[in-house]
């Protein structure tokens, strides 16, 4: 048994999960697997901070290659390589690959599901978005509300995301539950320019929306800001609508750490 280095074609046949996020943001530099074929990794360049990181996938039962363990902020490519290196050794010889992915514990990301990075990994995400707030701009519309959506749980709501070719209707519905009432609250989600405002239509888009719906709530969120006849629109119906920009977004995931 031993840890080798693959070219990107190899560790593409191994089916890693991956989305389009992960691609924006960093770029893979090297690979490597180990000989029994039951791990792999892939060190990545971070655009922004311009260090590195590791990421490790394990097989899980559908066949795909999923996020088991990673660790970032190396100062060069050589070290990363090393740590990837020694973390999946010891894994192989320690057998924490199983460990890691069957275990039930709630302080193991769940990974039923892939959906932002290599598996879900929120936390991870939230937290980079917290230090790196511009780059919201980066995601596409359907990440941001994904994104929203995953503020929204940490703030005490059920959330749905809608599907993405959904025909009207909100981005996100989300509910606070307890044992007296429930609250249904719809949110639209708008990823715009920093200089393009959410103008008066939209708010009354929304508006109708949410009578339709005889929502108890609904939320404009965009990582723009919002016009001032949109603004004076909204405050006519405060009780029902609210509007989120750009540093309430900021604020929301502060509040995650």
């Amino acid at each position: 048994m031993a840890i080798i280095q693959i070219d990107r074609e190899e560790f593409n046949s191994r089916n890693p999960a991956r989305s389009e996020l992960v691609t924006m943001l960093t770029t893979e530099k090297s690979w490597f697997a180990d000989t029994e074929r039951n791990i792999i990794g892939t060190v990545l360049l971070d655009h922004t901070d311009k260090d590195w990181n590791y990421v490790i996938l394990a097989q899980h039962e559908d066949g795909l290659f999923r996020w088991i363990d990673g660790d970032s902020s190396f100062e060069s490519q050589s070290i990363a390589e090393r740590s990837i290196q020694t973390v999946m050794a010891k894994m192989e010889a320690t057998d924490q690959v199983t460990e890691s992915i069957f275990k039930t514990d709630d302080s193991v990301i769940d990974t039923t599901e892939s959906t932002i990075l290599f598996t879900d990994i929120n936390t991870e995400l939230k937290q980079y978005f917290n230090e790196h707030p511009e780059r919201l701009y980066d995601l596409s519309p359907r990440k941001f509300e994904e994104l929203i959506a995953s503020l929204l749980e940490d703030l005490g709501f059920d959330v749905k995301l809608t599907q993405a070719t959904r025909d009207g209707g909100s981005d996100i519905i989300a509910y606070i539950r307890n044992a007296v009432c429930e609250y249904l609250t719809l949110v639209e989600c708008k990823k715009y320019a920093a200089d393009h405002k959410v103008g008066v239509g939209i708010i009354r888009e929304v508006s109708g929306v949410h009578h339709l719906k005889r929502a108890s709530k609904s939320i404009i969120v965009t990582t723009s800001f919002f016009s001032k006849d949109a603004i004076k629109e909204a405050q006519a119906i405060e009780h029902q609508l609210q509007l989120k920009d750009y540093e309430d977004i900021k604020s929301w995931l502060s509040q995650c750490f």
